[in-house]
């Protein structure tokens, strides 16, 4: 009995590694989701300092990217709509249809939680209604009462801007001004630092994100007032790299491609103003001039897009277009190819392409499945996502790449 109750007392061993060489465990981890791989950073001390090794985060890293099988179990849709959200990519198309359930995941997002102005403005609401004073005739000495019948529907969090998504983490600005690097499979984030006083005006901003494959290092582009600076996620801090030298009219963020980011602007030659596809390489840190489709007359009505890995040159407001541009060899101006659609659309956004190689498209806040063979195409239903509210969307992967994973150097 004694020795029973010895037995019972005794502290649970902890579950240890298996002797086995440590590229043989990268090697079997790094074919694992990340899901189970987050569970099993509780087993033990030894298995969360493997699986939070930046080594393994690489090895899994290269598998998903390598592999198409990876790549299509590990891939995801995230959209924002006052809220983020995760939709699987392999059931968008699969076996030559689709759920017509999709079903989005709500993300636990930094800052998800802070009221936006709208709902400080309705917790002083008074009997369900807001009140504001009004002069009458321009008499301010005696201002009148004026009861405010608002909508309390209204959500009242923050839209969350989506301003790149690479290896996945995701650059995501959740308030104004506020960005962060943050990867929703793990859950991590980052809050990316202000740049210093001085180094970007007060005013409107637009921005880009990616890697550079050379320096092993993942950065933010800002642009605003003519300049041109860099976060760097390796060293946590800002530089000033360059002037601007298009006209600053850009309103969208950059698209990654080839470790390079690009806008469509507008370039002053002389007494003229043509566009081009501005493409700022992440490694050298400068502009380079890409053509733009012929028909491309003002940058401000076009946005840059990637489809199945070509750069893409799409319609953006104003009015019904029904067609848009490939470029069918990067950087060759004379590979732009166009092509049209049957359906029109005002503003539109390629993501990917489905299971049944059908291009996954965002249209006017709506997503659908189009068919660039025979063009037909479908709209998407997704349940978990309030109605009305529009959204934007974009791709990322799931890895274990950690925005808190590089240190100063």
């Amino acid at each position: 009995m004694n020795k029973e109750r010895r037995i019972q007392q005794q502290s649970p061993v902890e579950a240890e590694i298996p002797l086995l060489p440590q590229e043989i465990l990268v090697e079997i981890l790094s074919r694992l989701p990340v899901k189970s791989l987050c569970q099993f950073r509780c087993v033990s001390k030894q298995w969360l300092s493997l699986i939070s090794d930046p080594l393994l985060a690489k090895s899994h890293l290269k598998k998903t990217v390598c592999n198409d099988c990876f790549y299509s179990q590990r891939k995801r849709v995230i959209i924002s709509s006052h809220n983020l959200y995760s939709l699987e990519y392999e059931s968008i198309g699969r076996n030559g249809s689709f759920d017509e359930n999709l079903v989005a995941l709500e993300l636990d997002y930094p800052l998800k939680d802070k009221p936006n102005g709208l709902a400080e403005l309705l917790d002083s609401a008074r009997d369900g209604f807001l009140y504001c004073e009004r002069s009458e005739e321009g008499n301010d000495e005696f201002p009148v009462m004026v009861k405010l019948n608002l909508p309390f529907c209204v959500n009242q969090r923050n839209w969350v801007d989506i301003l790149g998504s690479c290896n996945g983490l995701v650059c995501i600005a959740p308030d104004e001004d506020t960005l962060f690097l943050f990867n929703p499979s793990t859950r991590e984030s980052k809050r990316i630092p202000d740049p210093p006083s001085g180094f970007v005006p007060n005013g409107w901003s637009f921005y880009g994100f990616g890697y550079d494959f050379v320096n092993d290092d993942y950065k933010v582009v800002k642009v605003g007032c003519g300049t041109v600076c860099v976060y760097s996620l390796r060293t946590d801090s800002w530089r000033i790299v360059c002037s601007f030298p298009y006209v600053d009219n850009v309103s969208e963020s950059g698209v990654l491609l080839n470790g390079t980011i690009h806008w469509m602007v507008s370039f002053e030659d002389g007494v003229d103003c043509r566009c081009v596809v501005a493409a700022f390489s992440l490694e050298e840190e400068v502009f380079s001039d890409m053509p733009a489709p012929d028909i491309v007359n003002t940058s401000f009505e076009f946005v840059v897009g990637v489809l199945n890995g070509c750069l893409c040159v799409l319609h953006s407001r104003n009015q019904m277009h029904n067609d848009f541009w490939v470029m069918t060899e990067y950087g060759v101006g004379k590979s732009w190819t166009k092509l049209t659609l049957s359906l029109s659309y005002i503003c539109m956004k390629p993501l990917c392409l489905a299971q049944n190689r059908e291009a996954l498209l965002d249209v006017d806040g709506k997503l659908l499945l189009y068919n660039l063979e025979d063009d037909s195409y479908k709209y998407l239903v997704v349940d978990g996502i309030p109605a009305g509210d529009g959204f934007e969307a974009d791709t990322y992967l799931e890895t274990l790449v950690s925005p808190n994973g590089f240190c100063r150097t």
